[in-house]
C-alpha cells in the first residue's frame, strides 16, 4: 500500500522535472488549518521541514493559518527538528477538561506556547533570516466582533449566507491579518481578494498572533488589541484561509504543502462546498504531499484526527489513538525520502492537478 500521494501543479512538475527536488527549490512552505489533523503530518513533519529543508540556505517564506501557523513557526526555529519533538510532547498534555470551555482551552493553549516558545525560542524564530515566518489570522468586523456571543453568532451565521452567495463577501466581516517576521509579507500583491492587515512581528506578540490564528470562534476566547496590530478582535485564520487560496508565484522554485488531503479548500465556510476547490491555476507552483486514501482507511476508525477527539475520547483513548496515527505517519516519510533519491520514480509518481478536481 502506499501511504503519500504527490499532487503538483504544472509549474511545480516542469521545475522539478528540470532541476531535481531538492531542498535549494523550495520558496515557500504551506501549513493549514485543521487541529489535531496535523497529527497526520507527524512524521513527514519530521523528515521535511526538521531534516530535509533546514539542508536550504535561501531564504524561504513559512504561511501558515490555525494549527497550520503553529507547525510553520517551529519551522522557522533554526533547530526545527528539537521544537517538533517539544510540542508534540506538550500538545499530549491537553486534557479533556483542558476543553470544557473557551476560557479553559485558551488557557491550556497559551500554557503550551509558554512550555515550547519560551523567549530564547521566540528570538531565535524571528531572528534567522533564512525564514519569513507568516501567521495569519483575521480581524472580525461589525458584529462578529461583539463581546455578547448571541451578537457574534448572528454575525456568524450572516458571514456564512453571504459566502454561499459569494466569498468575496466575506470581506465585510472579516479582514485578513498577517504577522510576519521578514522583510515583508510572503509574496504580498498575490493576496488580492481580501483587505489586508499588515504587522511586523514582535518576540512580545508571537504567542497572541499564533493563539487569534487558532482561536475558533465558540471554542476558544478570541484575541483582543495584540501588540502592534490595530486595536480590535482577533480570530482563527482559517475563516478566510482554511487551506489557502493564493495563487503563489515565485520567478524560481515552488511551493511546498504537506497537507491533510490532496485538495485545498479556501476558506472555513467552504468546507462542504466542492465546487469551492482550489483549482489548477492558484496551484501551479504547489506540490502537494498528502496522505493517501488507502493509508487514511487503514487507520483506527479510517480517519485523520479532528478536533471531536476532544470531546468523544477519553484523555488515554485519544493518546493511544493519536499515538497511533502518528506511528503511521513515519510511513509517509520514508517514501519521500526514496522518492528523493529515485527521480524517475518521483517523477511517475507525481500526479498532474487538473482544474476539473
Amino acid at each position: 500500500m502506499q501511504a503519500l500521494r504527490l499532487v503538483a501543479g504544472k509549474t511545480a512538475k516542469k521545475r522539478i522535472e528540470s532541476e531535481g527536488l531538492t531542498p535549494s527549490l523550495i520558496r515557500m512552505v504551506v501549513g493549514a488549518s485543521g487541529g489535531p489533523k496535523w497529527l497526520v503530518l507527524r512524521g513527514l513533519d519530521d523528515f521535511v521541514l526538521g531534516q530535509w529543508l533546514p539542508q536550504a540556505t535561501q531564504k524561504i517564506d513559512l504561511v501558515g493559518s490555525s494549527i497550520g501557523a503553529w507547525r510553520m513557526t517551529i519551522a522557522s526555529h533554526p533547530e526545527p527538528r528539537r521544537m517538533l519533538n517539544e510540542f508534540e510532547r506538550a500538545y499530549f498534555t491537553f486534557r479533556k477538561e483542558d476543553g470544557s470551555t473557551p476560557k479553559a482551552v485558551s488557557l491550556a493553549s497559551y500554557r503550551i506556547l509558554e512550555e515550547v516558545l519560551g523567549q530564547t525560542e521566540r528570538e531565535a524564530i524571528l531572528s534567522n533570516s533564512n525564514r519569513n515566518l507568516n501567521i495569519v489570522a483575521v480581524r472580525c468586523e461589525g458584529p462578529t466582533a461583539s463581546e455578547s456571543r448571541f451578537v457574534e453568532g448572528a454575525g456568524l451565521l450572516a458571514a456564512a449566507s453571504a459566502n454561499a452567495i459569494s466569498r468575496a463577501a466575506l470581506g465585510r466581516f472579516f479582514r485578513r491579518a498577517v504577522f510576519y517576521s521578514g522583510d515583508t509579507v510572503a509574496c504580498s500583491p498575490l493576496w488580492q481578494d481580501f483587505a489586508r492587515i499588515d504587522v511586523k512581528l514582535r518576540q512580545s506578540s508571537v504567542h497572541d498572533a499564533l493563539m487569534a490564528s487558532g482561536s475558533i470562534p465558540f471554542a476558544v476566547d478570541p484575541v483582543v488589541d495584540i501588540e502592534g496590530a490595530p486595536p480590535g478582535v482577533y480570530r482563527d485564520g482559517g475563516v478566510i484561509d482554511y487551506h489557502f487560496d493564493v495563487p503563489w508565484s515565485y520567478a524560481d522554485g515552488i511551493v511546498l504543502y504537506p497537507h491533510f488531503y490532496s485538495h485545498l479548500t479556501p476558506g472555513w465556510f467552504d468546507k462542504l462546498r466542492k465546487n469551492r476547490r482550489a483549482g489548477a491555476d492558484v496551484l501551479d507552483e504547489q506540490l502537494i504531499l498528502a496522505p493517501s486514501d488507502e493509508f487514511v482507511a487503514a487507520l483506527p476508525g479510517g480517519r485523520i484526527p479532528d478536533r471531536k477527539n476532544f470531546t468523544e475520547l477519553e484523555d488515554n483513548e485519544r493518546w493511544a489513538y493519536w499515538r497511533t496515527v502518528i506511528d503511521e505517519s513515519y510511513r509517509m516519510a520514508e517514501e519521500f525520502a526514496e522518492l528523493l533519491d529515485k527521480p524517475d520514480k518521483l517523477m511517475s509518481s507525481l500526479k498532474l492537478r487538473r482544474n476539473d478536481e
